[in-house]
């Protein structure tokens, strides 16, 4: 064999190759983006944007309770600025929306997300499927800045891409439904928000099965509306259809299952029904202090949450205690002006003036050991 075909077999084989691998990589970004447009957190009650998480809140008698449903750094998490992709190509827009989301600036991340879904449909095609992911994630974005309208179109938008091979998209049509019906439930359009989740639920317990996480986490988010509703009775039923799900497939320790737990409690609360609030608080912190550690911004939301229980039972010596905790946890991760650490210091404050203690506050609180 001359050495002028060994050098062009060589040449195609590195041709072959580097195509491979260029197809590779455009199948993980995909599997990447659709995984991502799943990660956000469980709304539960009235949504509420903190810095590094996102958090549930709740107004009860003048005392707030949070609970935080997913998972939490204390700072947003590191990403590389160099971008993966090159910068002419349609998804370094998309990977750099995906880096300002993570650190939490939406406005630069929707930006990034627009921009890539023009891209898309410029060189791919308005029924590009990227576009279609790139859509989705802006709508998130306009959810989290309270753009409602805005949100609903592009999702609205992404739906119509999706649905020109609905098969092979049930998932991602799914995911559609319950970021719509989300968007509804906050804007208080509650049968609208039903309708949404229950085509969602329909298609994930038929693609996924009626044990799977996502599953689950619609059994949720129905409970969360019902809950709204003020109807409790349906909240706790779903809630626990949820729980089941996350007990056998997550376990009873996994941040999902507590932040269930939490739900829970807070419908019990919601009832007067005191004694099972804490029966589940009580399960939350045990969870959530094993697995994520007693100084984490979680814990501190539901050591507040237990101490709303007690505030309301007028067990105040026991409701200060907790929120001296989760107070110095607020300022040791989240910082003085943090919102989270902010709500805690007033929860404490008003209860204990409610206490009628004769010591200025901010010279008992002074006072208060580290330990809480």
């Amino acid at each position: 064999m001359t050495k002028d075909i060994i050098t062009a077999i060589i040449g195609l084989c590195s041709a072959i190759l580097v195509a491979l691998i260029g197809l590779l990589g455009v199948w993980i970004g995909r599997q990447r983006k659709k995984a991502a447009s799943e990660t956000k957190p469980e709304p539960t009650q009235k949504k509420e944007h903190s810095q590094g998480a996102m958090q549930m809140a709740n107004v009860l008698a003048g005392r707030e309770q949070i609970i935080v449903t997913g998972q939490y750094s204390a700072t947003p998490t590191a990403v590389s600025a160099q971008p993966a992709i090159h910068p002419d190509k349609p998804g370094h827009s998309y990977r750099m929306g995906e880096v300002f989301d993570e650190r939490l600036e939406y406005r630069k991340a929707l930006e990034y997300y627009k921009q890539a879904a023009g891209e898309y449909e410029q060189v791919i095609g308005p029924a590009s499927i990227d576009r279609a992911d790139a859509l989705l994630r802006a709508g998130i974005i306009h959810r989290e800045l309270a753009e409602y309208d805005e949100a609903i179109d592009c999702w609205l938008e992404a739906e119509a891409i999706y649905r020109v091979n609905p098969d092979r998209n049930q998932i991602s049509i799914a995911t559609i439904y319950s970021n719509i019906a989300i968007a509804y439930a906050e804007q208080g359009e509650y049968e609208k928000a039903l309708e949404r989740h229950f085509k969602a639920l329909a298609i994930r317990e038929k693609m996924l099965g009626k044990e799977h996480p996502d599953t689950a986490t619609t059994y949720n988010n129905i409970a969360n509306v019902y809950g709204k509703q003020g109807e409790y009775d349906k909240a706790l039923e779903w809630y626990f259809k949820a729980l089941a799900i996350k007990e056998k497939v997550l376990g009873k320790e996994h941040p999902s299952t507590a932040a269930t737990y939490n739900n829970i409690a807070l419908v019990y609360d919601e009832q007067g029904e005191y004694d099972k609030a804490l029966e589940w608080y009580f399960k939350a912190l045990a969870a959530t202090e094993k697995v994520l550690g007693k100084e984490h911004p979680n814990t501190a939301a539901t050591y507040n949450n237990i101490a709303c229980v007690y505030d309301e039972q007028g067990k105040y010596d026991k409701a200060l205690e907790l929120y001296v905790k989760a107070y110095r946890i607020g300022l040791a991760v989240l910082g003085l002006e943090h919102p989270d650490t902010k709500m805690y210091r007033q929860n404490m404050e008003s209860t204990y003036k409610r206490a009628k203690r004769k010591q200025p506050f901010d010279d008992w609180l002074a006072n208060q050991p580290q330990g809480g």
